[in-house]
């Protein structure tokens, strides 16, 4: 995938959640991966030529959990300094998060706002202009 916009992976069993967050995103002009489980995502990061510029990585998912997603992002060298946005419905667990050894850019509570998300993601990964040069 070569562009030059920023490329943002969306980690959400949940497939309303994960095809809205990616819709939302690509309207902002960013391009955008989505995968259903952390198996996918972390086997992506692993043989995908582009790595993302920024990860929103849902806590609870079936097979490999969020937290052990990150745990296993965070063992690679060549992965461990993409920023990762935990997204979750558990409020407590997202602020114990961001001050654990998992080291969060930053936590949103499901269900996700639409501004929320998109201030969140601009101030982590802002948008690459391009000159209309062409």
């Amino acid at each position: 995938m070569a562009t030059d916009r920023p490329l943002i992976l969306v980690v959400d069993d949940d497939e309303t959640m994960r095809d809205a967050m990616v819709a939302l995103l690509e309207v902002a002009g960013y391009a955008v991966i989505g995968a259903r489980t952390a198996t996918l995502a972390l086997a992506h990061l692993e043989s995908g030529p582009a790595k993302p510029s920024l990860i929103l990585l849902d806590l609870m998912m079936p097979g490999m959990s969020g937290v052990e997603f990150r745990a296993r992002q965070l063992q690679d060298v060549s992965l461990a300094t993409i920023p990762v946005v935990f997204v979750s419905a558990l409020t407590r667990t997202l602020d114990a998060l961001q001050s654990s050894s998992l080291r969060a850019a930053a936590a949103l509570e499901k269900p996700v706002d639409a501004h929320d998300l998109l201030t969140l993601v601009g101030r982590l990964c802002p948008p690459r202009l391009r000159s209309s040069t062409s």
